[in-house]
């Protein structure tokens, strides 16, 4: 590698190590607010919830990761142009497309680091988080609970329990009055009882062994009453959700791999079914990553025509451009799950976007290399300044 790749490379990855550290730390304020709550407030310990912040980073990365590309080579090739190296560059014979040479490059690094995330380590990181969600609802459920008294911690539920094995997490004695349901009230007694975590639901299950159900359904003073005697009975109960609300987590598609969203299409559209997200989600995980690609092909030019504005300029451009794109890719997501548009057309339409505009810019900026308020103003002739191609 020459020494000039070296160099551009060596300061688009200062610039994209800044900006990655600058840019996910803003995505993820709120969620650091929540996950300092969950400390605080339920008592979750530090090393759980830093297991929870590496959960969620990877979903970010794939929002910050293409901003970052497209700021470092904003500023890189600002900076270039502002301190006249660009033109010591074309005076040593070397044009504006050699010098998108090493930006490219970084281009399909940042690339490749993206679909990894997105096909291997977001599925895996999803998972792991909605596992570790309901690890600590199980956990909560059994530690909160205290001995002989009544505990009122989950909504509509009234529960006693005489005796509580912290080791087996097995409870004795259990009364239990269900008030969820004003039209069936339900008084429950058992001899055991014992939680559980069911992920595919997102719900813990208290299963209840050997008891009785008195319900009375209707009201006190219309309604009928029925004694149930039972020797295994499971209670659903909503608790992960006082730990999965605070981190306003939407776990679905997003799970799966690219065999598993193709086949889960496949089963959808058998049954006759709403077939179109898993496509959607199968185009979004190959489309996000070539857009930092993309944004090297337009950070080049725009980055030569900034002489003026440095990184407040660049930094405001690549969030104006990320914005765009991500609010293409939003709409485009919503016409394509209802089947309105073509997934394919949803998907990768801005990046087709984005590709016209960078050649465009990269070839008009070779041919008229004035700055960028010329671009629209008067055009400056293709004179013996500019850059050959």
């Amino acid at each position: 590698m020459k020494l000039l790749d070296r160099t551009i490379l060596k300061e688009m990855a200062t610039v994209f190590a800044l900006g990655l550290l600058v840019f996910t730390f803003v995505l993820l304020t709120n969620k650091i607010l929540r996950l300092v709550e969950l400390i605080v407030s339920r008592g979750v310990g530090i090393l759980t919830v830093l297991q929870l912040f590496l959960y969620i980073l990877p979903y970010s990365l794939v929002v910050t990761i293409p901003m970052s590309t497209l700021l470092a080579t904003l500023v890189t090739f600002t900076r270039l142009a502002s301190d006249a190296e660009i033109l010591a560059f074309h005076g040593a014979g070397v044009s504006l497309f050699r010098l998108n040479r090493p930006a490219l490059l970084f281009g399909l690094l940042t690339t490749a680091i993206t679909l990894v995330i997105t096909i291997w380590i977001l599925p895996f990181s999803n998972q792991a988080f909605k596992g570790l969600i309901f690890q600590m609802s199980q956990r909560q459920a059994s530690v909160g609970i205290q001995e002989g008294i009544f505990n009122s911690e989950m909504d509509g539920l009234i529960l006693y329990v005489e005796k509580i094995d912290r080791k087996t997490q097995r409870l004795e004695g259990i009364f239990l009055v269900d008030n969820r349901t004003p039209a069936q009230q339900r008084i429950i007694i058992a001899e055991t009882g014992r939680f559980a975590s069911d992920p595919s639901s997102l719900r813990l299950t208290l299963s209840l062994d050997r008891g009785t159900i008195q319900l009375l359904s209707g009201g006190e003073a219309t309604g009928r009453y029925r004694h149930l005697s039972f020797t295994d009975y499971a209670l659903t109960i909503d608790f992960g959700r006082n730990f999965s609300d605070p981190m306003q987590r939407s776990l679905g598609d997003q799970e799966r791999s690219l065999s598993g969203l193709r086949q889960r299409a496949a089963e959808l559209k058998a049954q006759g079914k709403n077939y179109h997200p898993p496509i959607v989600e199968f185009h979004k995980k190959l489309a996000i990553p070539v857009s930092c690609l993309l944004f090297t092909l337009v950070g080049v030019p725009l980055g030569c025509r900034f002489r003026k504005g440095g990184r407040g300029l660049s930094l405001a451009t690549s969030a104006a451009c990320a914005l765009g794109y991500y609010l293409l890719i939003v709409g485009g997501e919503g016409l394509a799950d209802r089947g309105i548009v073509p997934e394919v057309l949803a998907m990768w339409f801005p990046n087709a976007l984005i590709a016209v505009v960078g050649l465009f810019l990269l070839v008009h900026t070779a041919v008229y290399p004035a700055p960028l308020s010329h671009l629209f103003g008067r055009r400056a002739a293709p004179a013996r300044a500019g850059l050959p191609a």
